[in-house]
């Protein structure tokens, strides 16, 4: 089947047909066809959506049903928040005219997971009810026939400035760069004429956000869900407790952020969570693997063990810095002929990989050979030792101080980068350790990463230009 550029197939003419007929009978009787959408939010959602609110979804509609106009949510993980604020944003512009609602996270990729949802749940609705509603679903906006609209946008301060909202709904707000300026320069401005409503949710992530202020702030109403109002509310499958218990038993801070829904400090934590926000940038998105990009790239590969995975992470040198471009792990037991194979594909496609730096530690200078022979050139050894671990480390963390290392907005990432913890030792050396249960494989290929784009800088780079 043919597809209109906006990913939709293309309408046959009998289906054209049908949608003027049906836009002239909108028109005429458009005030009976929105009278079929009722007023109450619980109503509507188990009518036409087909599910249940749970007890604090419910405690989030009667909040803005009770019009309060600053919410903040605290929920534990697969408690059902995207679930609930689509159908809030749904049922906002199916019964008020001429309404904007704009959804804003961290990148684009995020604000669409929510719009994924609303699409699902408005094909749900039945066919003539939504099509008396909709007018156009694009990638980035949904249109209603009575003027409102839903559009999803990355925290950016450019795409955000010049709109006049009446509903926002902030998601995974603790990681939105540059916080202060987007929620006090854009986001209230925005709802100065309009009296709107703003949702703001995240996982506990750093004290230092705006989203952490938000929670503390008792001009904001907060509905706070951790695992056990999602288990008493039939949201968890109780046989899942089992693994939230090794969860708290393995990884406490995981379990308390992820679960209980609290804030926690960073102890002995190499990368802590303020550090990571503050690295996140809206506009950057992972370069693809069979993607043909160029510029000045360096790759790390920390290679398995037994219960390891191999990881690759690549960075690209630009005129203010680092970015993450790439990274990937492998699944557990993939051999190092694959991992060859991957580096090799990236080194034949992206111009040029100036540097790929290898962790040579369990298996010696061979794979270092092997790298070469497949084509690798520029593939060199790095032993871990306690003083080389160190060393990368401490650049790694010193390029996120300076600001010199930008990374896109990845949960599995950061949660891995921030779960890496340190003991001095009485000589004053730094060991490096993660909690039972974790992996640190991405990690240690983002330090060699960074560690080849220090130690292989370009021929003739401009010195002003260099980290």
């Amino acid at each position: 089947m043919s597809r209109q550029p906006d990913g939709f197939p293309k309408r046959t003419r009998w289906s054209r047909e049908f949608d003027s007929l049906h836009r002239r009978l909108v028109d005429k009787f458009g005030d009976e066809a929105q009278a079929d959408i009722p007023e109450d939010p619980i109503q509507f959602i188990e009518e036409y959506l087909g599910f249940t609110p749970t007890t604090y979804q419910r405690e989030l509609i009667d909040f803005v049903a009770s019009d309060h106009k600053r919410i903040v949510l605290r929920w534990a993980r697969q408690s059902g928040k995207t679930w609930i604020l689509a159908s809030l944003l749904i049922h906002h512009c199916a019964h008020n005219s001429n309404h904007l609602a704009l959804i804003v996270a961290p990148g684009l990729r995020q604000s669409m997971i929510l719009r994924d949802k609303i699409h699902e749940l408005l094909d749900k609705i039945p066919l003539p009810v939504r099509r008396a509603i909709l007018k156009q679903r694009l990638r980035t906006t949904i249109k209603f026939r009575n003027g409102s609209q839903i559009v999803a946008l990355p925290n950016s301060e450019h795409l955000l400035r010049g709109y006049t909202a009446n509903l926002v709904i902030c998601d995974e707000a603790a990681f939105f760069h540059n916080d202060e300026t987007i929620f006090q320069h854009i986001l209230t401005p925005m709802m100065a004429t309009t009296n709107g409503t703003m949702i703001v949710s995240s996982t506990p992530w750093g004290q230092k956000t705006v989203y952490y202020q938000i929670n503390q702030d008792p001009d904001w109403v907060l509905v706070h869900a951790p695992w056990t109002r999602a288990l008493n509310d039939g949201i968890y499958n109780p046989e899942f407790t089992k693994e939230i218990d090794k969860i708290r038993q393995s990884r406490p801070q995981t379990y308390t952020m992820e679960y209980l829904a609290e804030f926690i400090e960073d102890i002995d934590t190499w990368l802590p969570q303020d550090l990571l926000a503050k690295s996140v940038r809206h506009d950057l998105e992972y370069t693809g693997f069979n993607e043909t990009p160029t510029g000045h790239f360096y790759a790390g590969i920390d290679l398995a063990e037994k219960v390891d995975h191999t990881a690759i992470a690549v960075v690209q040198r630009t005129s203010t810095g680092l970015d993450l471009v790439h990274m990937h792990r492998f699944k557990l037991g993939t051999s190092l002929a694959a991992a060859i194979g991957y580096t090799k594909t990236l080194n034949d496609r992206w111009s040029r990989i100036h540097a790929a730096y290898i962790d040579k530690t369990k298996h010696g200078d061979y794979i270092v050979q092997d790298f070469r022979e497949a084509g690798i050139a520029h593939a060199q050894g790095v032993t871990f030792t306690q003083n080389s671990k160190m060393e990368m480390a401490q650049l790694l963390k010193q390029r996120l101080h300076e600001g010199a290392l930008r990374i896109p907005y990845d949960r599995t990432l950061l949660d891995e980068l921030n779960t890496e913890q340190y003991e001095l030792t009485k000589t004053g050396k730094i060991t490096y350790s993660h909690p039972e249960g974790t992996h640190d494989d991405r990690f240690w290929a983002l330090a060699l990463a960074i560690y080849a784009s220090e130690q292989s800088k370009p021929p003739n780079w401009p010195i002003a230009r260099m980290i």
